[in-house]
């Protein structure tokens, strides 16, 4: 299979469901589904950008994926359950309700236990729901990728406490608290109308300046005892940057909690890789790029490092464009040398130079 934009995929035959906004309903479009024309304009008029199709060119081509669609559907019904009768106190910045907590907790041991049985360098692919299923799908991807990474960082270096020490020991329950705030992170998003959330245009100051509140929103969303400090800094401070210039509280460098630092490189990934409604989605190799050159800037080095190890800069099913303008779809790729896959064209496989395609 392989990713194409639903323009050129019209005629061809879905091999993925295309899930709806609300994660109850049923999908928009079956997996096996013939793309019509009338379809695609509806896909279009949805959000979608992009949708996985079987073809000729892809045959037997398996993305790699944290969450399969399976266990993506059904963590988005789990979160879309805890929270939906929470949502009315959230939107007035009340505190979610610490039985919340319980159902929360069992889709983060959901998403930890389907990384964790993940073998080899790995790429978090977002689910093509609608533009308007962007906040619970982009907080289920940061959870996979996050926690991907954290598993990685805390096994070679071990995690850090508030003094700026290292334990490898409790890694498990580090682990997991990292996953609830990273499951969390966007909760102060609640309380901003959806006029400012969905707005396709430019925001306003004023605008800007509400959304930027969701961070620490978020938080006091979080009090009480139920809640623990390092979920709460995570929602507060993943919008903050290595070299200062984030928000809302403007730290810096280690000064921003290690798991916030990681929270930050998961939600700019995703979001960038994700349709939403103020801006279309950008190729994975873009993502990849912004966070391997913020390295040492905009993000912490070490996470970046460990992100550059396990992310693919061109997953397997993204199309690619050559040189000479001839297009394919990358079929394989050697963890030991990402920068030349193997490239599927219609003259048949081979290895793929990647620098030199873009020196060319």
């Amino acid at each position: 299979m392989r990713l194409l934009p639903v323009s050129r995929a019209v005629g061809l035959q879905l091999a993925r469901d295309i899930p709806a906004p609300d994660p109850s309903q049923m999908p928009l479009l079956r997996s096996g589904a013939r793309l019509t024309e009338r379809y695609a304009r509806a896909l279009v008029d949805a959000g979608v950008p992009a949708v996985w199709v079987d073809d000729q060119l892809s045959e037997g081509v398996e993305p790699v994926e944290l969450l399969p669609p399976h266990v993506r559907q059904e963590v988005a019904q789990k979160v879309s359950a805890a929270l939906g009768d929470a949502r009315t106190a959230l939107a007035d910045r009340q505190p979610l309700p610490p039985e919340a907590l319980d159902a929360l907790s069992a889709v983060v041991d959901r998403i930890v236990a389907s990384v964790a049985a993940h073998s080899g360098t790995a790429v978090v692919l977002s689910d093509l729901a609608a533009a308007d299923a962007y906040t619970h799908q982009h907080c289920i991807d940061v959870c996979a990728l996050g926690v991907l990474l954290g598993r990685e960082l805390f096994a070679r270096a071990g995690w850090q406490d508030d003094r700026g020490r290292y334990h490898v020991d409790g890694i498990d329950r580090r682990l997991h608290r990292l996953g609830l705030g990273l499951l969390l992170h966007d909760i102060g998003k609640l309380a901003i109308p959806l006029a400012i959330l969905n707005k396709p245009g430019a925001l306003t100051s004023e605008e800007t300046a509400i959304v930027r509140r969701h961070p620490e929103d978020g938080a006091l969303m979080l009090d009480g005892d139920a809640w623990s400090p390092v979920i709460r800094a995570i929602v507060r401070e993943h919008h903050e940057r290595w070299n200062g210039t984030g928000y809302p509280q403007g730290l810096a460098g280690r000064s921003i909690h290690q798991l916030a630092r990681l929270a930050a490189v998961a939600d700019v990934y995703d979001a960038v890789t994700s349709q939403r409604p103020y801006q279309p989605a950008r190729p994975a190799h873009v993502g990849y790029d912004i966070i391997v050159q913020g390295a040492g800037t905009q993000f912490d080095p070490e996470v970046a490092a460990v992100f550059r190890r396990l992310v693919h800069r061109f997953p397997v099913g993204s199309e690619i464009t050559l040189a000479d303008g001839s297009r394919g779809v990358v079929a394989a790729v050697d963890a030991d040398d990402p920068e030349r896959p193997t490239v599927r064209l219609p003259s048949g496989e081979r290895r793929v130079d990647l620098t030199a395609e873009r020196a060319a």
